[in-house]
Order: structure tokens, then sequence, then C-alpha cells
């Protein structure tokens, strides 16, 4: 929510700024913000410039900080929105709803701080509520695609699915452009679809492997292209040697395999003294012009093989995002879904379809129930891999989708839902946050030393 567009225009410091991040270089308009802060620190404008850097760097607390500041300089809609939002974004519910209650009472037709407020009372589980407030944002502004989207969220949340669907297909219309809601569905005809016969891939490639086929007792799989595993996987896997206590298989998938990744793997495992382990490649279904489809591939080819896996490993799988330290044993994430087919990690609060089921954390399970539904995720991820080119979280979607629908149409699986606890294990660093790679934890691991 920024100021109305006028309101930086007679300065040309801000207006200079403002084009550094219309073009994307938020830290060199960071830096310029900065300095202009220390020059002008009465300088209300630009604080909250400097308070839209920190929300576009996804540096949340430090804006809240911000615009806290700006805050004791005037009290205006636009910054009680953006710090509701920001204070939403870091879980802080009751400040946020605060915040946002505040910025609709100073400017009723305030649109985009009604749905913003909506959201909020969504992720306090008061559905109905967040419909309310959408019906207000509706009737200030109807072709807003954001309105009919977050109602379809709340009406699956209500367990609506078909009301949520047909929202969610209008968001779609208005839109005229990609939105999460088209990767949303929860039909008969695409459920028939997602648990029709298992579509045939390519399997991977096997690149190398070392240690006893058996012996373990559950599989730990990464997967990513190559200048992730440079970024993310190196560390990963020197944590992971660390803290490992020689009950889990290291199973690294790599998308698109350059010239050398595999030696520089094979170099960083040697060092580590990881005594089990699995490098297995492919080259992506879709071709290098298609930028997005590859991305969002690399994040679901994971589910795309997990039914293969299962058959192949017979034990537990567990499937993690390569961006993770390991900071202790594996083992209890295993444990947490024990005596269940699958275990999965809930967004808290609650968001929307394509967020709700966290991807970077799963645990498949050797069941029949655990392989039916990986199958229909992986039938489900295919499809609107190939329909939406420009899609992201396409593996959270299908996850959710598949997940509804079976409970709908069918029997799912037993889900144990991955308690907090059992997670303290792990330490995310999100491929977003990349000023967290200044973290200790992250340099602990990032080099060979």
């Amino acid at each position: 929510m920024n100021h109305p567009p006028d309101a930086a225009a007679a300065n040309t410091a801000l207006d200079d700024i403002a084009r550094l991040i219309e073009a994307g270089n938020w830290q060199e308009a960071r830096t310029r913000c900065e300095e202009l802060v220390a020059s002008s620190p009465g300088d209300a404008d630009a604080l909250a410039w400097l308070g839209q850097i920190a929300v576009g760097q996804f540096r949340w607390e430090d804006a809240i900080v911000i615009f806290d500041q700006v805050m004791r300089l005037r009290v205006d809609p636009w910054t009680l929105g953006n710090l509701g939002v920001c204070q939403w974004k870091v879980g802080n519910l009751e400040e946020a709803e605060y915040c946002l209650r505040g910025a609709v009472e100073i400017k009723p037709d305030f649109t985009r701080a009604h749905v913003s407020l909506a959201l909020v009372l969504h992720a306090r589980g008061q559905f109905d509520a967040a419909l309310a407030q959408l019906a207000i944002a509706h009737d200030l502004d109807p072709a807003d695609h954001q309105i009919p989207m977050r109602r379809g969220c709340a009406l699956a949340a209500l367990g609506r699915l078909e009301e949520a669907q047909k929202m969610f297909a209008h968001a779609v219309e208005l839109a005229g452009r990609f939105s999460y809601s088209r990767l949303v569905a929860f039909d008969r005809a695409t459920f028939d679809a997602a648990t029709g016969p298992e579509e045939v891939v390519p399997p991977p490639k096997l690149a190398a492997q070392a240690g006893a086929p058996g012996g373990f007792r559950y599989v730990t799989l990464i997967s990513c292209n190559p200048p992730y595993v440079r970024k993310y996987g190196f560390p990963f896997i020197r944590s992971f040697a660390a803290q490992g206590r020689g009950d889990s298989l290291l199973h690294l998938h790599i998308y698109d395999p350059d010239n050398t990744i595999l030696g520089e793997v094979q170099e960083v495992i040697s060092r580590s003294g990881l005594a089990s382990y699995t490098l297995t490649t492919e080259a992506s279904p879709f071709p290098a012009h298609e930028t997005k489809q590859r991305k969002a591939y690399y994040a679901c080819g994971r589910l795309v093989h997990l039914p293969a896996w299962l058959d192949q490993y017979a034990c537990p799988v567990l499937s993690l995002d390569v961006d993770f330290i390991v900071e202790d044993t594996l083992a209890g994430l295993v444990e947490a879904a024990a005596g269940h087919d699958v275990g999965l990690n809930a967004r808290d609060p609650v968001d929307s379809p394509w967020l709700d089921v966290i991807a970077n954390i799963i645990v498949a399970n050797p069941t029949p129930a655990s392989r039916r539904y990986f199958a229909a995720v992986k039938n489900y991820a295919l499809r609107y891999l190939r329909q939406e080119r420009e899609a992201w979280l396409v593996d959270q979607s299908a996850l959710y989708c598949v997940l509804k629908m079976l409970g709908r149409y069918a029997a799912p699986p037993a889900v144990a839902w991955l308690p907090a606890a059992s997670q303290a294990c792990l330490w995310h660093i999100g491929h977003a946050y990349d000023h967290l790679l200044d973290d200790p934890r992250y340099r602990k691991y990032a080099h060979a030393g």
C-alpha cells in the first residue's frame, strides 16, 4: 500500500529512488534512501519509502521499525496499512488488525486496506468476518481481482469448495494474467484426471551412489538445479553430514546438470565424510527459454518422481527444500509422521490454497494410501505445469487441492501435521532472503575449511 501517486512528486531525490525501485535495483535504492533519511531524519516521505524498500526486500521487522518512525511524524492510512501488513507477515495478528482497522477508519474507501484486513481476519480463523470485509471492498472496487480471489480462499477454508472454485474462476477472469487462482480446482473432472492412470515420465538418471543399498531408516531427499546446489546444496550437505547419525541416506536430485556440478558435489560429499548417498539427474521437460516454467518444475520435480522413489526405497522419504541448514538429527520429523500415511507442514497462520500446505517439508511413508496421494499430486502438478507457463507454487497447490478432493470424493490419506517442535532441527534460509546469507548459521557451512 503506497502513498498517493503524487506524494513525492516534488522531491527529485525520492523520484530517483522510486525509479530505482521500479527498475528492481533495491540495494541502490536502499543506499540512496538511507542517505536521504540520515540527512533529513524528519522527512516522513523519505522514511516511508525506506519502509517500502524494506518490504520489497522481505525485511519485515526492519519495515515495522521504519513505519513506526513514520507514525511518530504523521498518522496516515497508507502507513497504517503498510504497518498492518508487515505485522501480519511476522505473525503479530492482533497488532495487524489494529493497524488496518485504523486505516479504514481514517479512510473508509481504502479498498486495499479492507482486503488486507480480510487477510488478517482469515489468518485469525474469522472467515465470515473476512468475507464481510471483502463485501465492503467489492462495493468499492468490483473490478479488483484480489477480492474474489480472497473470497475463494475464505470459502475454501469454510469447506464450501464449489463456491470457492467459482470465485477463483471469477478472479481469473478479472485478472487477465496469471494469478494463483488458476492453480486451484476441486471439481469432479479435475479429481478424475488427477486420480486416473499415473502419468509415465522418463526416470531420473543415476549419476553416482555410495553406501549399502539398505540399512537406513529413511531417505532424505533434496532437489535443485546447479546454481542452487552451489548456493544452498553444499551448505545443506555439510550440515547434514555434521548432524548425521548414519540412519539416513541422502538423495540429491539435480535438474539440468552442467559439465562440472557432479564432480563438485562429490568433492563436497567426500570432504564432509558422508558415507551413504545417491545422486540422480534429469533434463527439464521444458525448454530453456521458458524460464518460469523450468523454475516451477525445479520445485515440483521431486513430487513427480516421489511415487517411483517410494517404490524404490520402501521406507519413509523425507523431502526437504534445499535451502535448509540441518542443526540436529532429522529423525524426529520422520517419527512425527509415524502411524500416518504422510507428514505435511501446515502454514500457521492459514492463508490460501497455494500456501497452506508448505512444500518445504514432506514425509512420505511407504503405504498404499501415501502412494495414491502422491501419484495424484504428480498428475495434478504436471497438468498445471504444462497449462500455466507463468506459474509458481504448483507443488503447494497440488498438495492442498488433491488432499481436499480426496476428502470430498474418496478417502484421503492419514495426515500427520508436523508440529513446530519437530522442525527445530532445521533452520530455513528461504530463497528470497539473501540478507540471511550473512547469518553465522549459513556461513558455518557455506565454504569448506
